[in-house]
């Protein structure tokens, strides 16, 4: 063997020893960010998730609320993150496929910059009356229509989903309802059970307790079935307005350019975790719909929503900002 070969050979050795092998992910702790405030139905299922994948993948995910901006901050920075994997957004309807449409500027484009990994849970969105309102039923909302004094209702953000159907619901009915936004689903919910708002729409899970306490009242269930937790309650197809069919999703993303190998992991591991009785009936006793969807057919899902609220801001006139 000739002393070049013996020296390429050691040189060899020597670069192997000096290149660790890449590590599998996760090797250290993992952010999953939230665009709200804890208490809404996003912080519930980020907070569920992120239990079930720390024991997953041995690693700790630590779920981090930066609320405001319908949910923008949060996305944002997932943006501005490495596409390393250890940033993730757990994202609701609004941030990634409403703001564009309703915003003239946004800091960053949903359908470029983040990466869609796997689509986790759906829920339709409740009507409720807090204590101020005369009004803890359908008919007894619609009475009100031609008053002079304005129906306050709240939603999470302008330009979200829960914004959409308030506008779409004062499309159909004629109410006087007047929008008041707030940072997150909790804030919201304390000032109907105040009184300092009339009507909130939102998912099952942050009405749920003060429902069973007497303190508001569900209207009706912005879809076409009944909810298991509030079997009473009618839907909007049986009251004989289908337009207002809406529901909430929720999904798991990471910053735009994340490779495929480290969402496809991710993605796997949502869907294995979905798969789970007991995550399933966590989900629902929280009245959430597991949902499973990965990569592509989640992306083509949000490309469908995109359309359908494109509708919706082209019928009821709500204006970018």
């Amino acid at each position: 063997m000739s002393s070049r070969i013996i020296m390429l050979a050691i040189a060899a050795v020597v670069f192997c020893a000096a290149v660790p092998a890449q590590a599998a992910y996760p090797d250290r702790p993992v952010t999953l960010l939230v665009g709200y405030a804890p208490g809404g139905s996003t912080d519930i299922i980020a907070r569920l998730l992120a239990k079930s994948l720390s024991d997953q993948w041995k690693q700790t995910v630590v779920v981090e609320n930066k609320a405001g901006a319908s949910g923008m901050i949060a996305a944002d920075s997932v943006v501005r993150a490495a596409p390393d994997g250890y940033t993730l957004l757990l994202g609701y309807t609004p941030e990634v496929s409403i703001n564009k449409l309703v915003f003239k500027e946004m800091r960053y484009d949903p359908i470029h910059d983040l990466t869609p990994i796997a689509l986790v849970a759906s829920a339709p969105l409740v009507l409720a009356s807090g204590p101020k309102l005369p009004a803890r039923n359908w008919k007894a909302l619609l009475a009100l229509k031609g008053k002079e004094t304005a129906i306050a209702y709240g939603s999470p953000g302008v330009g979200g989903q829960q914004h959409m159907a308030g506008e779409v619901l004062k499309r159909l009915t004629g109410l006087p309802l007047q929008h008041i936004p707030y940072r997150g689903t909790s804030l919201a919910v304390q000032d109907l059970v105040g009184g300092q708002i009339d009507l909130f729409f939102a998912t099952t899970p942050p009405l749920l307790g003060n429902i069973r306490a007497g303190k508001i009242w569900p209207i009706l269930v912005a879809g076409d079935k009944r909810e298991k937790l509030l079997p009473d309650v009618p839907t909007a197809v049986e009251l004989g307005v289908p337009d207002l069919q809406l529901t909430n999703w929720f999904g798991v993303f990471g910053p735009g350019q994340l490779p495929d190998p480290i969402a496809q992991k991710i993605g796997t591991d949502v869907m294995g975790i979905l798969a789970s009785k007991s995550f399933i009936e966590e989900l629902e006793a929280k009245g959430l719909t597991p949902t499973p969807l990965q990569g592509e057919d989640f992306a083509g899902f949000i490309q469908d929503e995109m359309a359908k609220y494109q509708r919706i801001i082209q019928e009821t006139g709500i204006s970018q900002r």
